[in-house]
C-alpha cells in the first residue's frame, strides 16, 4: 500500500504541493519509512499535508517522517494528522522539524485521538 504510493513519489522531484492520506488503514512504521524515504526528495515542496489517524503508525513512524520534513527548507505550509500510538516521543519530533523550517506561515496539526499529553503539547508549542 503505502510503500508503492512512496515508490512512485520518488520519481516525482518537482512537486510544490503533496496530501497524503490514509487515514483509517493498516499502515504501519515500515509504510511510514518508504513514505520518508521519498519524502525527503521532495526538495521543491512547498506545502505538505499527511493524514495518518487511524493507522497503526507509532512514534517510530512520526520520527522519521519528522527526519524528512525537517529538511524540505521550502515548505511554507505543513498539516500533521497522527492517531492512536503516538505519544509524546513522536510530538517532540515534529516540534523539533518544525524549528528547522524558517520558511513556515501556516501549521496545523491535528493530535486529538493520540496519546500525547501537556509535555508533547510544550514541545510542538516552542517550536
Amino acid at each position: 500500500g503505502a510503500g508503492f504510493v512512496a515508490a512512485g513519489l520518488f520519481k516525482l522531484k518537482i512537486l510544490q504541493a503533496l496530501e497524503f492520506d490514509v487515514a483509517n488503514t493498516r499502515v504501519t512504521d515500515f509504510g511510514a519509512n518508504a513514505f520518508r524515504n521519498s519524502l525527503q526528495c521532495q526538495r521543491q515542496l512547498q506545502e505538505v499535508s499527511l493524514d495518518f489517524s487511524d493507522t497503526r503508525v507509532t512514534d517510530d513512524g512520526v520520527v522519521a517522517i519528522s527526519a524528512a520534513l525537517q529538511n524540505l527548507k521550502q515548505l511554507q505550509k505543513v498539516a500533521l494528522n497522527y492517531g492512536f500510538s503516538v505519544t509524546d516521543a513522536g510530538a517532540v519530533a515534529i516540534g523539533n522539524s518544525l524549528q528547522a523550517l524558517t520558511q513556515l506561515q501556516e501549521v496545523s496539526l491535528d493530535f486529538s485521538n493520540t496519546e500525547v499529553t501537556g509535555g508533547g503539547a510544550v514541545a510542538i508549542g516552542d517550536a
